[in-house]
């Protein structure tokens, strides 16, 4: 039986995650995970905070704080606030540890011995206002590549090509925001991507066909076609893993390095014996789930390091890159009050709320844009209107008119029909990543029900004496109680709290609810009340959500 492990990219535990960060990696992988779990898969998944790096270091000198101190208190506020959210974690971790320090250790010696670590003079940006040498990520300026007037060192964020700090137009400081900067030389060391180009091309053409999300691919072999250079993996900073080589004591593996082996290094902390079956095992498919900046440092370095170490890890079975998540038009900025965090987001509405709506705007293959509206189709309409309405009006009647016992009917067969099809829409959605699909097949269930009460107004037909007419009312309740059963089971992977309401209906824990349940059986349903399973947007809710719009 193959094992699963699946991975998001790790947050950055400097601060808050705004709900495009949430969107971008955790909640898909999350929705992953708990359907596999409840197709009976044997299935584990890993995240955690991603503690390293300039900007930790910097946000601690500002709070006069230690940076592992000030990783310590936003890793407990990020996992606190995602078990909110109701999201499976077999482990939430971190990349501090030394767990995540043994490995790391492990692919360097590995990649060193194997002739893969290189050594390379640089000029990198050095700040003559607050006299360091600055990150890649704490300097700024046009990008060289689509214009953008706000790209990083390392990466722009507009057009998600990796960067070189010599090559932005006008780079300035973002610590002090002055320009004085000037490139001073300095040696680093390299994991050499040159001669791993022709591996980690064949990795990703043979690995393509497993779902791999396009982006993902096309640029990952756009990059290969311009041609791999060696990509540091040190750097001039204090807090992180020193480098155990003579010449280098001073320095301290970069982020890029040390983050995607934190996936290995965290599943040790969860149970040492389980990791080294999982990350090495045959039958192990690893899918790995990332916003679509995360696609180089995945599948060129982090795939070249697992490729060039030899040490037996897996490899990606499926790279899955989202687009971005934009805020009415706008990029999530806290400093120009765009965009919700995680924590405001929950002070405002339910956590099965944003996990509905954000599932329904999944960018899965071109950026997408948070509106109002756009969330008051998912709230308004689809849960409350069409699922929520169907659910509550069925456990009504049987409540009312059957004393909360199942009806004695048979499905009726052109709805049976239709329900084994959506399923079956459902499971293909699912293992094709597909998952704002899969969320329309829910949908797409309730629309079934709520048509079949239109046409057949059970209300009416209860209060005949024709015997046909009650046996033709038990038929369609016992149908609506199947449809209500699956779309508790359905509904698991994106709302686990309405899924758990619904499915104590009938007395089963979400968590062991199986996809393919088969029929609800004659007996005593647990109705004590028939409360509403949602509701609608209140004019106080969108209020506190529009001012968040960045508007003054």
């Amino acid at each position: 039986m193959a094992r699963y492990i699946v991975t998001s990219a790790l947050p950055y535990v400097q601060s808050i995650i705004h709900l495009g960060n949430l969107i971008g990696s955790i909640l898909p992988a999350d929705i992953y995970y708990k359907f596999l779990e409840m197709s009976g898969e044997d299935v584990i998944f890993i995240c955690g905070s991603d503690e390293h790096g300039a900007a930790i270091e910097l946000r601690a000198l500002k709070e006069k704080t230690t940076p592992q101190a000030l990783a310590d208190k936003n890793n407990r506020a990020i996992k606190a606030l995602l078990e909110q959210y109701n999201l499976s974690f077999t482990i939430y971790g971190e990349t501090h540890t030394e767990q995540n320090k043994a490995v790391v250790y492990e692919i360097f010696e590995a990649l060193d011995k194997n002739g893969y670590i290189t050594k390379v003079d640089s000029e990198l940006p050095y700040c003559n206002i607050d006299k360091r040498f600055i990150s890649d990520r704490f300097i700024e300026g046009k990008c060289p590549i689509c214009g953008y007037e706000q790209a990083r060192g390392d990466q722009c964020d507009s057009c998600g090509n990796l960067l070189d700090p010599k090559d932005l137009i006008n780079p300035y400081c973002t610590i002090c925001g002055k320009s004085d900067i000037q490139f001073k030389k300095t040696t680093n060391l390299a994991l050499d991507l040159r001669k791993l180009e022709p591996q980690i091309k064949k990795f990703i053409e043979s690995s393509a066909k497993n779902n791999w999300s396009k982006n993902a691919v096309n640029h990952s072999l756009g990059y290969i076609k311009r041609g791999l250079k060696p990509r540091e993996i040190t750097r001039d900073l204090k807090y992180g893993f020193s480098v155990p080589m003579k010449g280098f004591e001073g320095k301290i593996f970069y982020v890029w390095f040390d983050a995607p082996l934190a996936y290995i290094g965290i599943t040790r902390q969860w149970n040492e014996k389980a990791a080294t079956a999982y990350w090495k095992g045959e039958d192990t498919k690893l899918i790995q789930f990332m916003g679509k900046d995360n696609i180089e440092p995945h599948t060129l370095i982090w795939a070249g390091m697992l490729i060039g170490s030899k040490v037996g890890y897996v490899l990606p079975t499926t790279i899955y890159a989202y687009e971005f998540l934009n805020w009415e038009g706008q990029k999530f900025s806290k400093s120009r009050g765009i965009g919700l965090d995680i924590q405001e987001a929950l002070q405002i509405l339910p956590s099965d709320y944003w996990r509905f709506a954000l599932a329904s705007m999944l960018p899965e293959t071109a950026d997408t844009d948070f509106t109002i509206e756009s969330l008051k189709q998912a709230v308004d309409n689809d849960m409350n209107n069409v699922i929520g309405n169907f659910i509550n009006r069925t456990l009504t009647l049987i409540k009312s008119n059957f004393d909360g016992k199942v009806p004695d009917g048979e499905m009726l067969p052109e709805i049976e029909g239709k329900m084994d099809d959506i399923l079956l829409k459902y499971e293909q959605h699912f293992k094709k990543i597909e998952m704002r699909e899969a969320l329309r097949d829910v949908v797409e269930l309730a629309t079934v029900g709520n048509t079949l009460m239109s046409a057949t107004e059970p209300w009416k037909l209860v209060k005949s004496k024709k015997e046909e007419d009650l046996k033709r009312v038990s038929d369609i309740l016992f149908t609506c109680i199947n449809i209500v059963h699956d779309l508790g089971i359905m509904l698991y992977p994106f709302t686990p709290n309405a899924s758990a309401k619904i499915l104590d209906v009938f007395g089963i824990e979400p968590e062991m609810a199986e996809l393919v349940e088969g029929l609800v059986e004659e007996t005593k349903l647990n109705i004590d009340k028939v409360e509403p399973l949602f509701h609608r947007l209140t004019a106080k809710e969108i209020k506190d959500i529009e001012k968040h719009s960045g508007k003054k």
